[in-house]
């Protein structure tokens, strides 16, 4: 009976490893960000993205070396508009807000609204509404 309650103890934890397995994340979009300006010779931003689904939610993840000079109201956007067509002033225009950003550099997961189709949007952007000032951007 005890050999009986192993062997299926093994098969739930594998079967538990299985799922896990299939639950992995799903990559929509990736890229790399442009920064749009540079202050004292350093970028406004850099780093690498992924667009990711999991566990039906989506969500922004920033790698490791993602770096973005500090400011007093840089925020994340999905932008309809081309990176070609972005400026300052337009960042913002039609544009779905994500979040403000708290952390300049290093690795986050930043949750998308569920009601945003990301396949709707052209570019990923990192905007100074305040200043007007685009941080920079990438395609999606």
């Amino acid at each position: 009976m005890n050999k009986l309650i192993v062997a299926f103890s093994l098969c739930f934890a594998l079967f538990g490893s299985i799922q896990t397995v299939f639950a992995a994340d799903t990559v929509i979009a990736n890229g790399k960000l442009t920064a749009k300006f540079s202050s004292w010779g350093k970028p406004s931003l850099e780093g690498d993205w992924k667009i990711v689904t999991s566990e039906g939610k989506q969500f922004i993840e920033l790698a490791d070396n993602f770096k973005a000079k500090k400011g007093p109201d840089v925020k994340v956007f999905l932008s309809p508009k081309s990176t070609a067509a972005l400026t300052g002033e337009n960042a913002s225009d039609g544009s779905v807000f994500i979040k403000l950003i708290s952390d300049f550099e290093g690795k986050a997961r930043i949750e998308i609204p569920a009601n945003i189709d990301v396949s709707q949007y052209k570019s990923l952007i990192f905007h100074c509404e305040e200043y007007s000032k685009l941080w920079g951007y990438s395609p999606l």
